[in-house]
C-alpha cells in the first residue's frame, strides 16, 4: 500500500514537472522571438533573462528525468 502512494505521488509530481517545464518552454519562446517581454521579466533583466530560464528549465528537465527513472524502476521491479 505504501509503494502505490508512493508511486501516486511520484505520477503527481512527474505530471506537475512536466506541465510547468511545458508552460517554461512557452515562455522561453516568446521571450526570445518579442524582445520587449525579456523587459518585464522581474528577477532579471534583458538578455539574461533568457539564459536564466534556461537554467531553471535544465533543472526541472533533471526533476523529470529522476521522477520517470524511478518510475520506470517501481515498474521494472514488478514485471507489468
Amino acid at each position: 500500500m505504501k509503494r502505490k502512494i508512493l508511486l501516486i505521488i511520484k505520477v503527481l509530481l512527474l505530471l506537475l514537472f512536466s506541465f510547468m517545464w511545458f508552460l517554461l518552454v512557452q515562455a522561453e519562446f516568446e521571450m526570445l522571438t518579442k524582445p520587449y517581454l525579456r523587459a518585464q521579466c522581474p528577477v532579471v533583466q534583458g538578455s539574461a533573462c533568457v539564459y536564466f530560464g534556461g537554467v531553471i528549465l535544465s533543472i526541472i528537465a533533471l526533476f523529470i528525468f529522476a521522477l520517470s527513472y524511478s518510475i520506470y524502476k517501481h515498474f521494472k521491479q514488478k514485471k507489468l
